[in-house]
């Protein structure tokens, strides 16, 4: 519960993100955790950010378990302050191919999103994640298709989640794509490698990479807090620890 969550203790000279993230290691995957952990790693950052979600719809997620993955999209959107001047918000899935469902550009209003997320139809073949990192990298997160350009320094974050272990390489074009300014979040269920988890993620890695038992882990949340006013919260007391802890948030 909300108690339990903000009473996560962590050492000195933690941040409040990197606490989040570790209170989630510490909890044993709990799906809670899972989404307060993410919800605070993105909106609890200043400014606007660019946000495209890669999902793997692979012949091995079953339908109720891709549900699961729809409704995890629409909660983590519902925390981010979305427009065209704010956060932006792209969809792309992949099997043996990649599929655009919207880009950066195409809706700025939640509800027109969690529409287009609701019509999505997996493709159900391989897992080629590789393939989808590399159009991610030089597709969705273009100019062209809505993000806003590198002078700009507005952070672009790629959210993978996938099932299985990857049947081409990703450790190559993840270096690429984190070099080329995205930050990589990679979240594994059931299946899912974690070495190739790890290759995907920006460090440090406890903060970008989640591996969750079964997709059940991931289902529809409540809104467990009000992550806006605990950033303000935060944002004034520096640290999860309150008073007497050290370091900048």
């Amino acid at each position: 519960d909300m108690k339990n969550l903000l009473g996560c203790r962590v050492s000195l000279g933690k941040t409040f993100r990197n606490g989040a993230a570790e209170c989630w290691w510490q909890s044993g995957g709990d799906p809670k955790v899972l989404l307060f952990a993410f919800s605070l790693a993105l909106k609890c950052r200043t400014g606007p950010l660019d946000v495209v979600f890669v999902i793997d719809s692979s012949r091995s997620v079953r339908p109720f378990e891709f549900e699961t993955m729809r409704r995890f999209m629409m909660d983590i959107i519902g925390n981010l302050d979305v427009g065209p001047n704010a956060t932006r918000v792209g969809v792309i899935q992949y099997s043996s191919q990649v599929q655009n469902i919207f880009s950066l550009k195409t809706f700025f209003t939640r509800a027109d999103m969690e529409k287009a997320i609701n019509s999505i139809v997996p493709l159900a073949q391989g897992t080629m994640t590789g393939l989808a990192i590399q159009y991610a990298m030089n597709v969705a997160f273009t100019t062209q298709e809505g993000a806003r350009p590198l002078h700009k320094r507005i952070p672009r974050i790629a959210i993978i989640v996938t099932d299985g272990r990857p049947q081409d390489r990703v450790t190559e074009v993840a270096t690429q794509a984190r070099n080329a300014g995205i930050e990589i979040y990679a979240v594994g269920i059931q299946r899912a490698d974690m070495n190739s988890l790890r290759a995907m993620a920006s460090p440090p890695l406890e903060e970008h990479v989640f591996l969750v038992e079964s997709f059940e882990l991931i289902q529809q949340f409540p809104l467990l807090f009000c992550c806006l006013s605990i950033c303000y919260q935060v944002m004034g007391q520096g640290q999860l620890g309150g008073a007497g802890s050290t370091g900048d948030a």
